[in-house]
């Protein structure tokens, strides 16, 4: 009996062992696929134009087809997406929604470009997010009567 009594530390020190390898496994598949860039579950969804621009502190224009937006909930809110409007609404729109716009440098072929970041310590605005950005491209040239929006919003 007293031989048998011999293991039983050496039992618990593998069962230590053991539990200690597993939490230290654990741990670096958690941190990987932190750092991976791959999203947790349930925090991309899609989402309704309207809420999204509601976050922006911006109403959906009227008119709008093809809206595809999606909402981001990891490590704070964004949403982004895109919707095409008639294009004589365009900068009303804009100029209504985003009275303290900036204007900035568009990329590529954008035709009108709005960048805002709202003072966290003004409560002026109904917005959510801290910063926008809206890209406009006029479709079908001078002629054209189409507008493709796209636009990003989040609170960090």
């Amino acid at each position: 009996m007293r031989r048998g009594m011999r293991w039983l530390p050496w039992g618990l020190w593998w069962m230590c062992l053991v539990l200690v390898v597993w939490a230290g496994w654990s741990f670096v598949q958690a941190m990987l696929h932190t750092s991976s860039g791959d999203d947790p579950p349930d925090t991309v969804a899609p989402v309704g134009c309207a809420e999204a621009m509601d976050f922006s502190g911006a109403a959906l224009p009227e008119d709008t087809r093809d809206e595809d937006c999606t909402s981001y909930s990891w490590g704070g809110q964004a949403y982004d997406g895109s919707f095409r409007m008639p294009r004589a609404a365009v900068r009303g729109w804009l100029a209504q929604s985003f009275p303290d716009r900036a204007g900035f440098p568009c990329d590529g072929d954008d035709d009108e470009c709005v960048s805002v970041v709202h003072d966290a310590n003004a409560h002026a605005h109904a917005a959510d997010a801290y910063s926008v950005t809206v890209s406009v491209s006029y479709e079908g040239g001078s002629a054209g009567d189409t507008a493709l929006v796209t636009f990003d919003a989040s609170s960090y």
